[in-house]
Formats: structure tokens, C-alpha cells, sequence
């Protein structure tokens, strides 16, 4: 039986800003969680973003601290293995946590912990657990394996100037890059022509707007971006602006990802049924978990439309762990994102430490027991300074 539940918060200044057109970030935004039972423990992240699930880090922590593990015991039989991954992966946790209001962000961390907790009373790697589902045996291989990884960048600096820094094995290893939009459409075409020339036409490369164009601005770069082999145009206008997302598309001739405008299978039925939408940026914490986030994966793939697996800008653990299970073992992604964590934390936050090969641009299992770190002596340090 689950004993505890902690529920703590991570605002971890980063080494650098990460900027792009609608927000710069210095410092994380995590909520955490972490169930005991048997002298076990399980612990989670969630990412709250008020833009993309109307949360914060203060509403998903007070969302989480309603919960009693007398209320979990009562949802999951943790003694037997595959009953009780089952049993979580048929619960609606974002309504339950959020009082049958969505709380994508905070029902991720728990959803984590949870997770985390029955592998680990088992001795088990959380690919085991994931393929102990019916859906995750459909999509996850049975081993995970080294995944391509995206190239993003960011406005904190100039395209070129990052590029220029990148060593040759880099530049010929990395299959995709995705740059940040800037309000001014010249700078951007300027940015994308940049990387066009640098890299090769195997090459894919995308542009995000983080919904920050307008419909005639963003129908207008597709037009002025078309002819780069722009492969996609990330969440170009407003969320959810169905009309403008079509015409983007159909006028300005370059397929749209949808990001924030796509939680879950309800919107990606409506954006194509609007024929708004031609692949979808799947991210743990806006789906609500890792189950979730398989489910609208799945949905993708048989509406015929393309997938990216996305992260939050400063993932503290549990996200870029679980992120990084899903990445390595689905196959058929068009891109895997997984973070800069290197980069904006010299101090690695778990044990073991965040890695990822930049000279190939890849990303390798984690491996181990559940989902397969633990928290580091700096982020326990963090939360004793603020306790």
C-alpha cells in the first residue's frame, strides 16, 4: 500500500535563457511528486504551463495535495505487477486530480510517480511496464535504442552563431532542426536560410511560431518559407484558430504541426476534421502522462498524420526520463526532442545524469529500474533550501 505522497516544486535557475517569439524562460517551472510504499519510491514531474493547459505551479502543486493514499490505494492494487500498470493506465488522472477539471501537468507528475513506484516494487525497467499494456505493446519496440534528436534553436542566440559552434560530425549526424520564430518575418526567412545552406537537403527543418503570428503573417512566411524545404510550420497562429490553421496549410503551401492547439484526441479530431492539422507535437506533461501521450500517438498514426515527440524548456528529471523512453523505443517518429539540460544545468540533477550524444545527435536509452533516475545531491539540496 502506498504510505506518503510528497509533493515539492523545482524553480532551479538555468546557466542560460531559452527565448523564442511569446516567452524567454530562466529558471524551471516543475511541479513534483514522490508515492512511498514498502520502502519504495516513485517520483514524478509535471512541466505547468498556463498557455498550453491553463496550470500553474501553483495550481498543480494545490491540485496535488489533495491527494491521500488512502484515495490512491483505492485506484491501484500494487501487488501484482501487470494488474497494477493496467490499473493505471485506465484512470482519467487529470479530471480525478483536477476535481473533474483538466490538470494535464499536475496528473503527470503523479501519473509518473505512480508509474515509477510499481516498476521499482517489481524490479522492473519501465519499458517492461509500458509493453505490459495493450497499447504499448502495439507501439514500443521491445528494446529501446539510441534516437535521432533534434537540433533546436533557440533566439537567446543567433542561429548562425549556434550552428557555427557545432562541430562536422554534428552537422552531418543531425537529421532535424527546428528553429524558434521571430516576430519579424524577414529575420526568420534570414535564420531558416541560414541553416538551409549549412545543412543538407536530408535535412529536415521546421519552424516554430508558438502560435505567436497573426493568420496574414503566418499564411505569408509559409509562402516565403515554402521554397527553403521548409518540412513543417509548428503551431503558426492562436491555438485552436482551426480556420487560419487550414488556410496556412492550403494557402501558404507548408504542412502545420500542432502543439499547443493539440492536448489530446478530442482536438486532434477536430483539426482534422477541420482539415486543420497535418502532424501534432505529442509532449508528456501537456497530454497528462505517459499513457495519454501513447494514446494520442496512436491516434495519429491512424488518422495518417505525422508525429513529434516533445519536451518542456527545463525538464528537471521524471520528464526527460520518461520522455526519454517513449523516444527510444517508438518507431516512425518524424523528430524526438531531449531538452538542453546540459547545457542549462552544468550540475547534472539526477543520478545518473542527463546525457546525450551531441557529436551524433543521439540519445540513448536510460536503462535500469523504473524510470531510471533518481534525484541528485543538488536538486535534494534545492528542496532542503526551500523546506
Amino acid at each position: 500500500m502506498i504510505e506518503q505522497i510528497l509533493v515539492r516544486t523545482a524553480e532551479i535557475p538555468m546557466a542560460r535563457p531559452f527565448v523564442h517569439a511569446a516567452k524567454s524562460r530562466h529558471h524551471t517551472a516543475s511541479v513534483l511528486v514522490t508515492v512511498t510504499a514498502r520502502g519504495q519510491r516513485g517520483w514524478g514531474e509535471g512541466a505547468p504551463r498556463p498557455y498550453v493547459t491553463g496550470e500553474t505551479v501553483a495550481s498543480a502543486e494545490q491540485a496535488l495535495r489533495r491527494i491521500s493514499p488512502d484515495w490512491l490505494n483505492r485506484l491501484i492494487d500494487l501487488n501484482e505487477f501487470e494488474a497494477a500498470v493496467r490499473q493505471l493506465a485506465s484512470l482519467d488522472l487529470s479530471r480525478l486530480v483536477g476535481g473533474g477539471q483538466p490538470a494535464r501537468a499536475a496528473a503527470t507528475a503523479l501519473e509518473i510517480a505512480l508509474f515509477d513506484l510499481i516498476c521499482r516494487l517489481h524490479g522492473r525497467s519501465g519499458l517492461d511496464g509500458l509493453r505490459s499494456t495493450p497499447l504499448g505493446a502495439r507501439l514500443l519496440a521491445p528494446t529501446g535504442s539510441p534516437a535521432p534528436v533534434s537540433c533546436v534553436l533557440d533566439l537567446a542566440k543567433d542561429p548562425a552563431e549556434t550552428i557555427s559552434a557545432l562541430g562536422e560530425r554534428a552537422i552531418s549526424s543531425i537529421r532535424h532542426v527546428k528553429l524558434k520564430a521571430t516576430k519579424l518575418l524577414d529575420t526568420c526567412v534570414r535564420h531558416v536560410s541560414a541553416v538551409r545552406e549549412r545543412f543538407s537537403a536530408d535535412t529536415t527543418i521546421s519552424v516554430d511560431a508558438n502560435g505567436d503570428w497573426d493568420r496574414a503573417t503566418a499564411v505569408l512566411a509559409a509562402r516565403r518559407l515554402a521554397p527553403l524545404r521548409v518540412g513543417w510550420l509548428e503551431e503558426p497562429v492562436r491555438p485552436r484558430d482551426w480556420a487560419a490553421l487550414r488556410e496556412v496549410r492550403e494557402a501558404g503551401g507548408v504542412p502545420v504541426m500542432l502543439d499547443e492547439s493539440c492536448v489530446d484526441t478530442a482536438d486532434l479530431e477536430i483539426a482534422h476534421a477541420l482539415s486543420a492539422v497535418d502532424s501534432v507535437n505529442a509532449r508528456i506533461s501537456k497530454c497528462g502522462g505517459l499513457f495519454p501521450t501513447l494514446r494520442l500517438v496512436q491516434r495519429a498514426r491512424e488518422l495518417g498524420l505525422g508525429v513529434q515527440l516533445g519536451v518542456q524548456v527545463g525538464e528537471v528529471g521524471p520528464l526527460w526520463a520518461a520522455g526519454r523512453l517513449l523516444a527510444t523505443a517508438l518507431e516512425g517518429l518524424a523528430t524526438a526532442e531531449a531538452g538542453r539540460q546540459d547545457d542549462w544545468f552544468p550540475v547534472p540533477l539526477t543520478e545518473p545524469p542527463y546525457a546525450v550524444d551531441r557529436e551524433r545527435y543521439l540519445a540513448g536509452p536510460v536503462g535500469g529500474v523504473g524510470i531510471g533516475v533518481l534525484p541528485g545531491r543538488d536538486l535534494n539540496q534545492h528542496w532542503e533550501e526551500l523546506t
